[in-house]
């Protein structure tokens, strides 16, 4: 779970343009989106079989980047990912789509908050296991001190396949 937490930062980071962070200007700047795609391959737990998975994905990174008069940065992505995992014990195949919102906010280096929201929906062929991973994660920095750092993950397991 952190290692996807620190990925979905990494790549806010990434898509963010570097000249749009902690810029104080008398106006507000022109709004700017991005957009970028990629594809990855990782392992990850399934608590409904109880097995890791061997996930390959296609994600498509959708940001909207706003900076205000008084300093604030704001950056809104849409994260949505084609999926296709395989059972490491059980072979499961299943495919699905995932969609994140992720929000970022910052006045500077130390005081800023990130959200990330999102489902994966995996379906098996057949009557084995479905799989919904529910995420919820915030962060929040005020004076260089870390005040939130939730980091929730579920499982919602359905189908006859259950073990």
């Amino acid at each position: 779970m952190t290692r996807l937490m620190i990925i979905f930062t990494a790549i806010t980071m990434f898509v963010m343009p570097d000249d749009s962070l902690f810029q104080n200007t008398s106006a507000q700047t022109p709004n700017q989106s991005s957009k970028v795609r990629f594809t990855e391959a990782f392992t990850f737990p399934n608590d409904c079989t109880n097995e890791l998975m061997d996930v390959t994905d296609t994600t498509t990174i959708t940001c909207h980047d706003q900076q205000r008069a008084g300093g604030t940065f704001s950056e809104k992505c849409e994260i949505h990912q084609d999926v296709t995992a395989v059972g490491q014990t059980t072979a499961i195949t299943w495919q699905g789509e995932a969609t994140f919102k992720d929000d970022f906010v910052t006045t500077d280096g130390c005081n800023f908050s990130f959200s990330n929201r999102g489902k994966v929906h995996l379906i098996s062929r057949g009557s084995a296991v479905n799989t919904i991973i529910t995420f919820d994660d915030f962060v929040r920095m005020q004076d260089c001190i870390m005040t939130d750092d939730q980091h929730v993950v579920s499982f919602d397991c359905r189908g006859a396949g259950k073990p």
